[in-house]
């Protein structure tokens, strides 16, 4: 199992500040957030793309994902804009490119909420045609292509483990994989393993935090109030041979101590692998 954490905990200092604050607390690698000022695609030059390698060189620290910046305006898959649609496709398959020269195994998506007094299934059928279209050119450039699923308020498309296989198996392509937030699964009384018996070989990423049970709130590992046993959540991640990548999703309000806040987790997943027996480096040279 390797560790990292989405660097738009981060959003308010340079890209680089991620990567060495990586290699200072044993985390694994950095999921760098494809946004401005990090990584937007459109952003991304080939001199853009050479630092971005040189960091990772640098430092010693692998890119675990690309993740660029679709669940706010301007881009989503279940748009009713046809013009928001097509550009979205476009800038996700230039971020699959970016993905691909910045040394990124996997890039992740999400479905936003489409909106309301709409025709369900055609904006099913829609998502799946712009998955299909970015997988296919996911799959000529090396990359996995992983979809996220989201809490009702955050978008009602992909709610489940069993919409992530519904649609890993219409749109049918090898590229097409699926990814455990721990979050949306304890909004929907979920168990966590549905996402193992459902996907199986297509479960390929682990987004940790905490919840509050209620919201789509990514709460610090050991927030007061979190409901989510987390020493028994690896457990599980163990006995089902899980041995990917665990990447700390922490959001607002952690942005204005992001450092302090992510030193908390490695110290929490750190004791936790210690607990069941789970190699990490984390801490190890603080």
């Amino acid at each position: 199992m390797k560790f990292s954490f989405l660097t738009y905990q981060f959003c308010r200092y340079p890209l680089e500040y991620c990567f060495d604050v990586a290699r200072k607390y044993g985390f694994d690698g950095v999921e760098v957030w494809g946004a401005r000022p990090h990584a937007y695609a459109y952003d991304m030059t080939p001199d853009a793309i050479r630092e971005v390698n040189g960091w990772r060189e640098q430092y010693g620290v692998e890119v675990s994902m690309f993740t660029p910046e679709i669940l706010a305006y301007p881009y989503s898959l279940a748009s009713r804009s046809r013009k928001e649609f097509l550009e979205t496709v476009a800038y996700l398959i230039k971020s699959a490119e970016v993905a691909a020269a910045i040394g990124a195994r996997y890039m992740q998506i999400t479905a936003p909420h489409p909106g309301y007094r709409i025709d369900r299934e055609a904006v099913w059928n829609q998502l799946a045609d712009g998955v299909g279209q970015l997988c296919s050119r996911a799959e000529a450039v090396g990359v996995d292509v992983l979809m996220e699923s989201l809490t009702p308020s955050e978008g009602n498309l992909i709610t489940t483990a069993a919409d992530l296989k519904r649609l890993i198996d219409h749109v049918g392509s090898p590229a097409l994989k699926g990814m455990l937030d721990v979050v949306p699964p304890v909004i929907a009384n979920e168990p966590f393993d549905e996402y193992f018996w459902a996907l199986r070989d297509r479960m390929a990423y682990v987004h940790l935090c905490n919840s509050d049970g209620v919201s789509e709130y990514h709460a610090q590992l050991d927030a007061t109030g979190g409901v989510i046993p987390l020493r028994e959540l690896f457990i599980l991640l163990k006995n089902r041979r899980y041995d990917g990548w665990c990447s700390m999703e922490l959001l607002a309000p952690y942005f204005k101590d992001p450092e302090l806040y992510l030193v908390e987790s490695a110290r929490s997943l750190a004791g936790i692998c210690r607990d069941v027996g789970i190699e990490a480096n984390l801490l190890k040279n603080s």
